[in-house]
């Protein structure tokens, strides 16, 4: 613990030079404008009607889901560094072990990824007004400070998670930026279920992708895209914890025998 509260206090002392964490203070900030005031710009210039509804939704997804993967990207990137310059080998002969340096990066990218998708849930919910609008409904609006919150912290459990993943598939940069582009779908596939075909039990199918369950709490604690089908709000958050945390431990082990072998 002693080690981890060092390494902290490093990060913050070194907050001004890292990249990582300077682009999640800045970032956030780019997607609320970008979220409250150009995109409703856009929609403004469509016919009102029921597309238009389901593309607000789609929209409200996908930015709330941005933060976590950019998170994990970075991370996987700074990994990949490692990796290529095999640094993390040289944790061997200090006080802080390889799975010490990875806990604590996960949490510190998780302790990013959380305030940065708050900001963005609450920046654009409370500035965008009733920009979202359509046909009497705004899926902002029916977004309350706890479900921001509460899908903040499970979502924020996929940075780690994606960080890991390309971290252990890329066997150098190059191979990551390719895993990264590949995999940026799963961003997109948790708002297949503002598909019809995908709200009753059929929306399972869409679980194996991790981001499903944190996006899922959000909707079913705002009362969107109601189902017989569908599980109370906690549930899809606890069972999002359960698997996100089991995939974060089970890619941890991964990454440190790719560096091992």
């Amino acid at each position: 613990m002693t080690h981890l509260m060092t390494l902290m206090r490093y990060e913050i002392k070194n907050i001004t030079r890292d990249k990582m964490t300077l682009t999640m203070l800045v970032y956030p900030v780019i997607m609320v404008g970008f979220g409250a005031y150009l995109i409703p710009l856009i929609l403004n210039q469509f016919e009102t009607g029921e597309n238009l509804a389901g593309a607000s939704l789609i929209i409200m997804i996908v930015l709330a889901s941005l933060a976590p993967m950019l998170a994990g990207a970075m991370l996987g990137f700074l990994l990949l560094d490692h990796k290529d310059e095999n640094t993390l080998i040289s944790l061997r002969v200090t006080p802080v072990s390889l799975l010490d340096y990875l806990r604590f990066k996960s949490l510190y990218t998780v302790l990013l990824s959380f305030f940065s998708s708050l900001f963005i849930v609450l920046g654009v919910r409370f500035l965008s007004g009733d920009a979202y609008t359509v046909l009497g409904f705004n899926p902002w609006a029916e977004i309350t400070i706890i479900n921001a919150i509460i899908f903040s912290a499970v979502s924020a459990l996929f940075a780690p998670t994606f960080g890991l993943l390309i971290a252990t598939l890329g066997a150098n940069k190059i191979e990551g930026f390719a895993y990264l582009k590949t995999l940026g779908i799963l961003i997109l596939i948790p708002a297949l279920v503002t598909l019809e075909a995908m709200q009753g039990a059929a929306q399972y199918f869409l679980g194996v992708v991790p981001t499903f369950w944190p996006v899922k709490g959000l909707l079913e604690g705002a009362s969107i895209l109601p189902n017989a089908a569908n599980l109370p709000a906690l549930l899809y958050s606890l069972l999002g914890l359960i698997y996100l945390g089991g995939l974060m431990a089970l890619l941890t082990r991964q990454f440190i025998r790719s560096i091992q072998s």
